[in-house]
């Protein structure tokens, strides 16, 4: 079977789901369009904003909306770089460590853990500090956006003896993703192979 391009990512390990409690008042419930990638799908929340982006590589995006209708909204972006591309689940999480630090400048706290679903091994990192988000413009220096958290996911997509890894990274205000985190746990653990 082939990898497919299709459309987006997010993940759990148990020490990162425990590691920020939701809000009491967050909607976790899971219902909305069916989200396809690589023969995998997903479900994405009916609420969130899907987002057109002309990256081959950025096969879904949205926008996750602010708490209570106020501050920031967070962004959720899915990466397939196609059959055997995109770097293993340790290299990636290692990169999404590196772009978080805490406010002396020093590499943020990150918790790495990984489980299985369905047969799919999904490997995901939480961190929380300042997000040197780069801006893909050569010379353009990140730009740093403190208070906030990062959830990044790698789906493991085995098709024969090659892997189609899906890539979720989730990024926001802090008190957002932590509310979110059982929520983004959910859309990651709904993988099922595509329907035939």
């Amino acid at each position: 079977m082939l990898c497919v391009v299709g459309v987006i990512l997010i993940a759990g390990g148990q020490a990162v789901r425990a590691a920020h409690p939701a809000a009491h008042d967050t909607d976790i419930s899971l219902t909305g369009p069916a989200f396809l990638v690589a023969g995998l799908k997903f479900t994405i929340p009916a609420k969130w904003q899907p987002v057109p982006d002309s990256n081959p590589a950025r096969v879904g995006q949205w926008l996750v909306p602010p708490l209570h209708g106020q501050g920031e909204a967070g962004e959720l972006v899915v990466f397939f770089f196609g059959p055997g591309s995109g770097g293993s689940a340790k290299e990636n999480t290692d990169a999404w460590i590196g772009t978080m630090s805490n406010p002396d400048g020093h590499p943020a706290t990150s918790q790495v853990t990984s489980h299985q679903i369905g047969g799919y091994k999904i490997s995901q990192v939480a961190i929380f500090g300042t997000y040197n988000q780069v801006i893909p413009l050569p010379g353009v220096p990140p730009r740093a956006r403190p208070n906030f958290g990062l959830l990044g996911a790698v789906v493991e997509n085995p098709q024969g003896t090659t892997y189609c890894n899906i890539f979720w990274r989730f990024t926001g205000p802090e008190p957002l993703v932590t509310a979110t985190l059982p929520l983004f746990n959910k859309i990651i653990d709904s993988v099922k192979p595509q329907d035939k």
